[in-house]
Order: structure tokens, then sequence, then C-alpha cells
């Protein structure tokens, strides 16, 4: 699953809480390989000068090909003004995006056979890991997944149990129900679905395309970043099963990896507003390891933007007097 980090007004306020919570956890072997002792990563922040000479990928297939046309004009105006600041930008696409991402470009947890599906790996992560922290909660009843489904089925009205309960959750607490059903068991199923969704989504996702050797009139170049316009979620989807762990060295003739991975980086900054009021970003994606670069040119592009057309505007809260309570069904 992908971990959502942390949010501020500029990327500099975002950084400066990063280094505050970053570091090594004893109980997560994810974050054995922080930054050298003494490095921070706010000395990557940089200006709009440091583009000069960059190159950046915009992946294509099923990822800015499908990005609607009001917000692509948004983000093209942007893309201009990066390419005058000296950077070079280029067509790259994910080899793997038939395979991992929909046609349409949404994000698609449940696409593919199970044994190779991202969903089958998320439910049963999810049941372990959940039960593994509620096992230690202190100040309360709830202690497995199997509890909270009880007490949000106690308190359907408040916590979406059921569909239409909530309009945020309007399909109720399905997921959970499958993650229940899973009971945690890492079959090899589970195996091959962490597998292959790892391989396609690294060796011939992010990695690929960071390598731009999808053209053959092109050379093949290490690109500094890439960045989408990821409204729909792929680029997302394909950090997050990129970044699955690996539990055990099984080989399955795909690829082997015998050690845990780190999850591949996203950071996201606001570039304006389209024509019906939505607000539009970019996103900046790399390997494991490497918010370092993505800090520098994230920082960077927000540095021109700003140049470009000022501070950003202020949001619009929509019908923030209406009333809705969420109660529990009659009887």
């Amino acid at each position: 699953m992908d971990s959502v980090g942390v949010f501020g007004r500029t990327v500099a306020d975002a950084v400066h809480i990063l280094d505050i919570i970053a570091g090594k956890d004893e109980e997560d072997p994810m974050t054995q390989d922080r930054l050298a002792s003494g490095i921070t990563y706010t000395s990557f922040l940089a200006s709009r000068t440091a583009l000069k000479g960059a190159r950046f990928g915009l992946p294509w297939s099923r990822c800015w090909d499908s990005v609607a046309p009001q917000r692509k004009d948004v983000a093209l105006r942007i893309l201009d003004a990066i390419g005058k600041a000296g950077a070079e930008i280029v067509r790259t696409d994910f080899p793997c995006a038939e395979d991992r991402i929909a046609q349409d470009g949404s994000w698609d947890w449940k696409r593919g056979a199970p044994h190779e599906s991202e969903y089958t790996v998320v439910k049963i992560d999810a049941y372990n890991g959940i039960n593994a922290y509620l096992s230690q909660l202190l100040g309360s009843s709830v202690k497995s997944v199997e509890d909270v489904v009880a007490f949000n089925t106690e308190n359907a009205g408040t916590e979406g149990a059921q569909p239409g309960d909530i309009p945020g959750f309007f399909s109720g607490q399905d997921d959970l129900h499958e993650v229940v059903k899973s009971k945690g068991v890492e079959d090899e199923t589970y195996f091959h679905a962490l597998q292959y969704t790892r391989y396609q989504c690294r060796d011939r996702g992010i990695d690929a395309a960071l390598k731009c050797d999808n053209d053959e009139s092109v050379s093949t170049v290490e690109l500094d970043a890439l960045i989408l316009c990821d409204r729909k979620g792929a680029g997302q989807q394909l950090a997050a099963q990129a970044g699955l762990p690996t539990k055990a060295p099984f080989n399955l003739g795909i690829v082997r990896i015998d050690s845990v991975s780190a999850g591949y980086p996203i950071v996201t900054i606001p570039i304006g507003i389209d024509t019906n009021g939505f607000p539009v970003s970019l996103s900046f994606q790399h390997r494991a390891w490497q918010e370092a670069k993505l800090i520098k040119w994230a920082s960077a592009v927000e540095d021109l933007v700003q140049e470009l057309q000022g501070w950003r505007p202020t949001p619009e809260y929509r019908n923030f007097h209406s009333k809705n309570i969420p109660i529990n069904p009659l009887p």
C-alpha cells in the first residue's frame, strides 16, 4: 500500500516537516536506508535556475493522453515555461501501461487475474498489518480487522458500513470485508501477484520510463524525473506497486528479489485552476530513495510557477453552509 507523506503550503513547508519525521524505525525495515546522518532534505530545495539542463519525461500512453483537455491546457502552459527555463521535456512511456493501467488512465487496483493483481497483495498485507498495529493498541477494545468491521456495522450512520450510508464511501466497507476474507494468508497466489506487480511497475514501469529507451530514434538517457498530471492516479498506482516489499526469495521465472524494498516517492505541487474551477497539479516521480531529487525539481518548478503567475489562487469553499450530518437509518 502507498503511504501518504507530508502536506504544506509550499514544497519548503512540507520538506521541513519531512526532515522532522524522516528516520529509521526499528519496526519498519523499509526505513533502514535513510539519508546519511547529518544530511537534511531542506538542503535540496532549489530555485527555477536549477531547471537549466534538466531532462524530464512525460509518460504518454494511458497517462498524458488521458488528461482532460481543460487540465492539460493548464499543465502545458507550465511545461512550456519549464522548457524556456532551460529544461528539456521528452515523451516516454511505461512499457507496462497496457497491463497495469486502465484504458482511460484511471487507477484500478483490482485489474488483472488474482495472481497478477495489486488487490490480492493489498488485502492480505492490510489484514496482517492492521492486526499487528491494533493488537498493540492500548485503551481500545478494537484489536483486529474483524473488530473494525463490527464497529462500523454497529455505527453505520457515521462510519459508512453499508452502501449509501455516506456519499464518500458509496460502496460501504466492501473492501474491509475482502480484507477479512483473505485472513492474511500469504499463499502462492499472493507471492506470484507480489512479484508480478513489482516487476511490471518497477522494471517495466517507472524504471523503464526513466531510461527513455522506448523510442528507437532516441538513445537511452537517464531522465531527471517523470512528470505527470495525475488526477486519475495511474502514476500513483505504479509507484505504490513498484514499492511493494518482497518478503521471501520467491522465484517465479519473472524476477528474483531477495531484499526488502523501498517505496517509490512522489512529490505533487499545485500549478493552477482549470476552466471548471478545479485545481490542477503536476506530480514528480522517480525510483526509491530519490526524494532529494524530487524535492529539487518540485521546488524549482514551484518557484517558476510563482514567478509566472504569482501566488496560487485561494481555494473556493462551496456549499460550506449546507448541513450534511450522517445519521443512523430509522428501523
